[in-house]
């Protein structure tokens, strides 16, 4: 049952407390999240900034100063050479820091090269972005530094952000925590995307929607992806790896994204959607073969990655807008706002792109994915705690309808029959006496056992049940009654009680409503990875249109309850054919792979299950 198709909402009470908890959940961590990006300190103690007094030379000779972060008007491919003199009183064991973005980087003392990136011939053609750490020698004060910068790249080509000087050991540190707000943004979408993907597995038997597991996925690939944009410098990581494993984990993450939204929505655009879910892939994996082999240069299909990834997210945002309006689950209008924030992010991120030195991914689009990251937790706790109260109840009413089609199938005439029989064959024929209260016993055991805690059984069990009814039935009826057995399946398993309840509608209200009497014919095989159980009758027959009515007998509600049980506990369904005049045919189909209503996935053929 899905959120949907659920009628009333029995616990607004509850979901509106858990609801708004977790709605003050998500803005204190926003809230937080922006005032720890606010407040942190630009510059530390054994850190300073080096960004006055730096001079250019023009290619007129000219020198101009300036003060950093600068971009000057440099063609690709031409250096742009900075020049600064060393304080007279500088650290100990001292060096500097600066970011390069996409460009080569030559750092000298006087003519002494003392630093070089890349130093080595990088994999494929791009240039990845680098923090440049160099160490100054002891006796560099009031020496002159010389920074070359050249990138073949016309966006990045002439411009340099901001320098800092310290003790190098202290460089490193400083870095990261300049960098960790904006990348712990990143780990908490990932650490959301972790705890979705974990309930989606060991939850599983609770889940209402099967798309968790692909939710899952999608955030963490985002956060990979966000973290290697945060900036962040991974000592652990070389430059060339993070690169493309960010690069790697945006193109992925497209296709997870219309892989999610097929599985989810199917129904809406589905043929669209999985065409374009095939595609992202492919041309992921391509665009990343192609690129890691030196053909293609990343950086200059950017804009075509963009664009796809703008309109990756502007297509989520239609879909979710569709199946919003078209009511297709609960929650649907926080999470078509959390989308619409995160096109309106990446719009606004892309802009800043290309108008800027901003990265592919700034504060915007990392704030929105982080709401949407924890709206979605929400979401899934709340599910989560409606889906185990649902199965309980789901649960309860099991074990009820098994009880009272055990509680129906015990009547006492038919006790009093039954052993009025025994003891008239006591005299004429212990033998077959003998053999009757072996059965009889048969048949109570079995009916008793369906109380039991067991959801399945082996149809071999059932059968045996089966076989206990008809010779008992056989006894009294004789040749009025006769059942032909033609079974080709039976390793495999079905819930107590939804064969036998079948042949004994067959008998008693079939064949023995007929003078003459007739054949139950009981049928099992395997077609297309589903094991089929027929029960079929040549009686009275009765119209089949009217099992559903409210003025049901007997008969129709137990065809009900064996439904109910096959369905929810077997994932299998019941079909029935009937004719008044002609007979009865009743189709149990149990899937080769089933879930039961506890939602663990069991194999047709294995052994019985209890909990």
């Amino acid at each position: 049952m899905t959120g949907n198709e659920r009628t009333g909402e029995p616990y607004m009470g509850e979901k509106k407390f858990a609801g708004a908890m977790a709605l003050v959940m998500i803005v204190f961590a926003v809230i937080m999240e922006i005032y720890s990006y606010k407040v942190i300190p630009d510059i530390e103690v054994g850190v300073s900034s080096f960004n006055d007094n730096w001079t250019i030379k023009e290619e007129n000779g000219e020198s101009v100063q300036v003060t950093l972060p600068v971009k000057r008007q440099v063609p690709a491919g031409q250096e742009l050479v900075l020049e600064n003199r060393i304080p007279d009183k500088f650290y100990m064991n001292g060096g500097i820091v600066f970011r390069s973005r996409q460009q080569e980087v030559e750092v000298y003392m006087e003519e002494e090269l003392l630093y070089k990136y890349p130093e080595k011939e990088l994999i494929g053609q791009s240039l990845p972005g680098n923090w440049n750490f160099v160490m100054l020698p002891k006796d560099c004060e009031g020496k002159t530094l010389t920074v070359k910068i050249r990138s073949p790249y016309q966006k990045f080509s002439g411009q340099i952000g901001e320098i800092y000087y310290g003790n190098y050991s202290e460089l490193l540190d400083f870095i990261i925590k300049k960098q960790t707000p904006i990348f712990r943004m990143g780990i908490l979408i990932g650490i959301a995307g972790a705890v979705i993907e974990v309930l989606a597995v060991v939850l599983r038997k609770y889940r209402i929607y099967s798309y968790q597991e692909l939710l899952g996925g999608l955030l963490i690939l985002a956060s990979v992806w966000l973290c290697g944009e945060s900036q962040m410098p991974l000592v652990f990581l070389g430059v060339e790896a993070k690169y493309y494993v960010t690069i790697m984990a945006l193109l992925f993450l497209l296709m997870f994204v219309y892989g999610y939204l097929y599985v989810r929505w199917g129904n809406i655009q589905g043929k669209i959607t999985r065409r374009l879910f095939y595609f992202s892939g492919i041309a992921g994996a391509g665009t990343m073969g192609l690129s890691v082999a030196g053909i293609w240069d990343l950086m200059r299909i950017m804009p075509g990655i963009l664009v796809f990834a703008g309109g990756t997210a502007g297509y989520a945002f239609w879909i979710h807008l569709r199946a919003f309006l078209k009511k297709e689950g609960r929650y649907l209008g926080s999470e078509t706002v959390c989308v619409g924030l995160i096109l309106a992010a990446a719009l606004v991120e892309i802009l800043f792109f290309y108008s800027r030195s901003n990265n592919i991914a700034g504060p915007f689009v990392r704030l929105t994915m982080l709401l949407y990251a924890l709206n979605h937790f929400r979401i899934d706790l709340l599910e989560t705690y409606y889906g185990l109260r649902e199965r309980a109840e789901l649960e309860k009413r099991l074990r009820r309808s098994q009880a009272e089609l055990m509680t129906s199938q015990i009547k006492p005439h038919f006790i009093y029959n039954t052993l009025n029989s025994i003891r008239a064959l006591v005299r004429i024929d212990p033998e077959t006496a003998y053999n009757t209260i072996y059965d009889f016993s048969t048949y109570l055991r079995e009916n008793l056992r369906s109380l039991e805690d067991v959801d399945v059984i082996p149809f071999s069990q059932e059968l045996k049940h089966v076989k206990a009814y008809v010779n008992i039935e056989k006894i009294r009826f004789e040749e009025r009654v006769q059942v032909v057995f033609d079974i080709r399946e039976q390793n495999f398993q079905v819930p107590p009680l939804s064969v036998q309840p079948l042949v004994e509608n067959a008998v008693k209200h079939g064949i023995c409503k007929k003078i003459q009497g007739g054949t139950v014919w009981i049928r099992s095989y395997k077609e297309s990875g589903d094991y089929v159980i027929e029960v079929e009758d040549n009686g009275i027959g009765f119209d089949s249109s009217n099992v559903g009515e409210k003025n049901r007998q007997n008969k129709s509600m137990g065809l009900e309850n064996i439904c109910f049980r096959i369905q929810e506990i077997s994932g299998g369904s019941m079909e029935i054919f009937s004719r008044p005049g002609e007979g009865t045919k009743v189709v149990l189909r149990v899937p080769e792979k089933k879930t039961s209503y506890y939602g663990k996935e069991e194999d047709g053929h294995e052994n019985n299950h209890s909990r």
